[in-house]
């Protein structure tokens, strides 16, 4: 099955830790997945349920997007709003199998590190999150509605990070009744001209598109949240334009992620436009005090800072994690006890395991 990519740029994203998946898609294992598999801390995700070594990072669009961000660390490389002539998609089920086996050849090699104790092992071969966001644009693939399904079905939660540059896509999660665990919208300015700077959208009309997507996030029933990547010296400016915007949306969540100053990025700005930590809390208040959020959590390590829409929200979202850690203890309990020697063979798995 040929990839998308041209060859000499699948070389490079192989080079940089990503396994290709069928035409279009890839995984890259995290450091917090590395992390919490030898006993370590998990990332930010924890405060919604998440287990970082049982997450799959992954995408069905690698370097496929609409956008060109300039605090992006991933690589802008040719063609990277184009498809090839006569193109056709790979099916929701060859992404999410092909993902899931991907995330377990890049991990087997954890099998024999005493850090890694069997029982964590053997959870990591058994995922339980995919985290549909590592590069590229997830609402251009066509299927996004399905693959989101497909997850579910396998028994995982599914985060899905937009950019909010296909609102279709996001009215069709809505009108087909199929929401993901957490829908970000990404936001990267609180007005065109910033956002236009920051973002460098490859489409007409994008701000517009963007709004129109803030507009749909109200009729959801699941988490939602508007994620602002903060560059100093950049888009880290108007937050009464910001406040606007989540008064728009409604999320159920705002999240400031502070900018890093790593890959591709160091190409296009410099390492001063990362913000402090306290940056970012002092920031994200003057935010939320014109809309009545909470701080809740803040995660040092990630400069990450979460803000909730009000105590009802923050106790209904910590008894979702409840229900899913029983329904995770349910799901692990088809396995736990049968599989003791984890191996890739596919036929090493009893039969009716081979679907986990």
């Amino acid at each position: 099955m040929e990839h998308r990519l041209a060859p000499e740029i699948a070389r490079r994203y192989l080079r940089a830790g990503y396994r290709l998946v069928g035409r279009h898609s890839a995984v890259e294992v995290c450091r917090w997945t590395k992390t919490a598999l030898k006993g370590g801390r998990m990332c930010y995700k924890r405060w919604y349920g998440v287990r970082s070594h049982r997450c799959v990072q992954m995408t069905p669009n690698l370097n496929f997007c609409n956008f060109a961000c300039v605090f992006c660390w991933r690589m802008h490389l040719p063609g990277r709003f184009s498809l090839p002539e006569g193109w056709e998609w790979d099916s929701p089920e060859e992404i999410v199998e092909g993902a899931i086996r991907a995330q377990r050849e890049l991990l087997i090699g954890f099998k024999g590190n005493p850090k890694v104790t069997e029982e964590r092992f053997l959870e990591a071969m058994f995922p339980r999150h995919m985290a549909i966001s590592l590069d590229g644009e997830p609402a251009l693939y066509p299927r996004l509605v399905d693959l989101i399904k497909v997850v579910k079905d396998r028994g995982m939660t599914a985060f899905v990070v937009t950019i909010g540059s296909v609102p279709v896509r996001i009215e069709e999660v809505l009108r087909r009744g199929i929401e993901p665990t957490n829908l970000y919208v990404s936001v990267y300015g609180p007005d065109e001209e910033v956002f236009k700077k920051a973002a460098v959208p490859l489409v007409p009309s994008a701000w517009e598109l963007v709004n129109e997507s803030l507009e749909l996030l109200p009729k959801f029933s699941t988490r939602t949240i508007i994620r602002l990547t903060m560059v100093k010296g950049l888009n880290m400016v108007n937050p009464e334009g910001y406040a606007k915007l989540v008064e728009k949306a409604q999320p159920r969540f705002l999240e400031l992620k502070g900018y890093t100053w790593v890959g591709e990025s160091q190409k296009r700005l410099p390492r001063e436009a990362m913000p402090r930590l306290e940056e970012l809390v002092k920031f994200g208040r003057e935010i939320a005090d014109q809309v009545g959020y909470i701080l809740k959590e803040v995660d040092e390590k990630s400069r990450v800072v979460m803000f909730v829409r009000d105590k009802k929200t923050w106790e209904w979202s910590l008894d979702l994690v409840k229900k899913w850690r029983e329904r995770e203890r349910q799901l692990d309990s088809m396995w736990k006890g049968r599989i003791k020697d984890f191996r890739l063979r596919k036929a090493t798995l009893p039969k009716d395991l081979r679907g986990l």
